[in-house]
């Protein structure tokens, strides 16, 4: 089973490397270190979400639109964008807080 196929699995590998990298580098995770590490990741889930919405989702309303037999935008309107704006919202209070900290 890979854990690639699931975001709890990503997000745990992603985690294990992090700490393997910083511990490898010996640096550890130092009271500053962690925080430069928490505001670098939630940066990126920031930016990352970012590029979803505007690559990825804006374009597959449009397509959904144009496509009459297709599933129409509330699909995507309803269910998707909830939880990718919730996490959008997170990463930005978290990195917005880790860097002014």
């Amino acid at each position: 089973m890979n854990p690639l196929h699931s975001i709890k699995g990503t997000i745990a590998i992603g985690f294990i490397l992090a700490f393997a990298v910083a511990f490898g580098l010996g640096n550890g995770l130092g009271g500053l270190n962690l925080t430069v590490w928490l505001h670098v990741l939630a940066g990126v889930c920031w930016i990352g979400l970012l590029y979803y919405f505007n690559f990825v989702q804006v374009p597959g309303v449009s397509a959904a639109l144009a496509n009459p037999d297709g599933p129409q935008p509330a699909a995507i309107n309803k269910y998707i964008a909830p939880r990718a704006l919730l996490w959008f919202r997170m990463a930005a209070a978290v990195t917005w807080l880790t860097g002014m900290s």
